[in-house]
């Protein structure tokens, strides 16, 4: 009777042990800071903060609360459990911001994190294009283009467009053209399929722009009957250097507008190659295609595209790693793998630094290193391909 009654306590005594420990988990704490980053911007107070929580990245239950006079806000009774991510996010002014994604350590129960908003704009006056590459790939009867843009707003004011006279409907941001008859269009990096609406010249972007800068990749293809193709371009925003490129060493381009440059010769592959500065908002580019011949270029595509932007100074071009396993390069690869695999490791670097993992000096000078690299091991493809 004693062992059996001995035995009840110790099962009670576990199962009350059970909720214990899982309240154990939950007592970690999330605080925060909303600042605004406009030079006498609007006040961050009552705003609803919103806290996402994320169980082995699926979205689980989501709390809010609202910020005091100073814009801070707390969350309390969180799980510190290694599965669980955080993030904060709000609306102000029409324009969603988030917090970085947020995880307690081990031991660790308290996180800080600061969202920086911004007040609104219906303006575009400070949109600008950095950079723009027109690159094109030629195919039997039809052309594949793939156009990357890196949009800067000098402004500390977000950019949330305009809606229509009557003050109704979804505001339109960014404008893209298109020549007509494009068709496939894919929206690579920098746009949500959700938020992008078609119009007359080609389709919008509906999301907010913040302060800074914007990396926009699509692609599509226009047919063309013959080995000639008249391409035009609208440019929709001041653009500061534009770079045109047609693959096919047989391939002829001229333009008006453009200068034309010394061809290049990037992952093998040849491209004409035109180049122009500081256009003007409505400035119509057009570009005269001839001798075109379909070629196979499908498996290097999107190294191409990377090469150029890296050379030409483009940063964070994350999507190729979201969308390609790479693999280690033996010493004795080709030149194309190890010119791969060097730029596989400038956009981790890029990744790292935006992830604040690595010092901006250092991160700069490894940068360089490795640009340097490339451009050898470019030189060096060049000159083999030449004495073929």
């Amino acid at each position: 009777m004693i062992k059996h009654l001995a035995l009840l306590v110790v099962i009670f005594t576990l199962i009350l042990a059970v909720p214990a420990s899982a309240d154990e988990s939950a007592d970690g704490i999330i605080e925060g800071q909303i600042v605004n980053g406009t030079e006498g911007g609007s006040s961050v107070a009552d705003q609803e903060i919103i806290l996402k929580t994320y169980l082995n990245d699926a979205e689980m239950a989501s709390a809010s609360t609202i910020t005091d006079a100073d814009g801070y806000f707390i969350f309390d009774k969180l799980s510190t459990e290694l599965d669980y991510g955080y993030q904060v996010t709000l609306t102000f002014q029409e324009a969603e911001y988030n917090s970085e994604w947020l995880t307690f350590n081990d031991s660790e129960t308290s996180k800080f994190t600061e969202v920086t908003v911004y007040d609104s704009t219906a303006s575009d006056e400070s949109i600008r294009v950095e950079m723009a590459h027109t690159i094109i790939y030629v195919e039997p009867g039809s052309l594949r283009v793939e156009e990357y843009l890196f949009f800067v707003n000098e402004a500390d004011r977000t950019y949330v467009g305009s809606k229509n006279a009557a003050g109704e409907g979804t505001r339109e941001t960014l404008r893209f053209s298109l020549p007509k008859g494009a068709t496939e269009l894919q929206q690579t990096y920098g746009l949500m399929e959700c938020c992008i609406l078609g119009s007359e010249e080609g389709f919008v972007d509906t999301m907010p722009v913040l302060p800074g800068g914007k990396e926009v990749v699509y692609s599509y293809r226009v047919n063309h009957d013959s080995g000639t193709y008249n391409f035009p371009q609208k440019v929709n925003y001041p653009v500061t250097n534009f770079d045109f490129l047609v693959q096919g060493e047989g391939v002829k381009i001229a333009s008006d507008e453009l200068i034309t440059e010394e061809p290049l010769n990037i992952e093998g592959l040849q491209f004409s190659h035109l180049s122009g500065t500081n256009l003007d908002s409505g400035d119509i580019i057009s570009a005269r295609l001839s001798g075109l011949s379909g070629t196979n270029s499908q498996g290097s595509i999107t190294w191409v595209v990377l090469t150029f932007i890296v050379l030409t100074g483009g940063f964070g071009l994350t999507y190729v790693l979201r969308k390609r396993k790479l693999q280690a390069v033996a010493p004795e690869s080709s030149l194309e793998q190890r010119s791969q695999k060097i730029l596989a490791e400038i956009v981790q670097l890029d990744d790292d630094f935006e992830d604040s993992k690595i010092d901006e000096e250092v991160y700069r000078r490894l940068r360089a290193e490795k640009k340097s690299q490339l451009i050898v091991l470019m030189k060096k493809t060049k000159e083999r391909s030449g004495n073929r």
